[in-house]
């Protein structure tokens, strides 16, 4: 009896600690959206679960069927930003600020301007994000199921 007691007492403190250690940080860590890196956001993206952590991201940069392509073909494929993939429907765009390259100076500069809107090429091609703040836009695919909470996560990240 006197073993099972301890037994007990010690699964007890255990399971104490390692809740203890996730509220404390074992959960997804916190990015800041100017001085993140891409690869910090999609970790936070994945660590609060809106990216499987078996996803296959796709580049949108280099496929069909992200941007509204008013041309008729010109523009079906296009660079949106410096580093944008689509993880599952979750659509992440980066822009190389530091840098000051030249997709954040003609598409994530007017985002504001054009109420959330990519406009590429003075509209031949358009892309409809969803929210943007620092380096970082995103918006989704048709359907996908967690759109508020993430954009409820992602408005309240630190900004500096």
């Amino acid at each position: 009896m006197k073993t099972l007691k301890k037994s007990l007492c010690a699964l007890l403190a255990a399971l104490m600690l390692a809740a203890s250690l996730t509220a404390c940080g074992g959960g997804a860590k916190e990015v800041n959206t100017k001085t993140g890196s891409f690869d910090d956001m999609v970790a936070y993206l994945t660590g609060k679960g809106y990216i499987a952590k078996d996803a296959s991201p796709v580049d949108i940069n280099t496929n069909a069927g992200y941007v509204t392509d008013n041309t008729g073909g010109d523009f079906a494929i296009c660079q949106v930003a410096d580093k944008a993939q689509d993880f599952g429907g979750l659509w992440l765009f980066w822009f190389d600020v530091e840098g000051d390259s030249e997709l954040y100076q003609s598409n994530f500069q007017n985002i504001a301007m054009n109420g959330g809107t990519i406009v590429i090429a003075g509209g031949a091609a358009l892309l409809q994000t969803e929210a943007y703040s620092g380096n970082f836009a995103i918006a989704f695919a048709e359907g996908y199921a967690q759109k508020d909470a993430v954009l409820a996560d992602f408005n309240a990240l630190p900004k500096e």
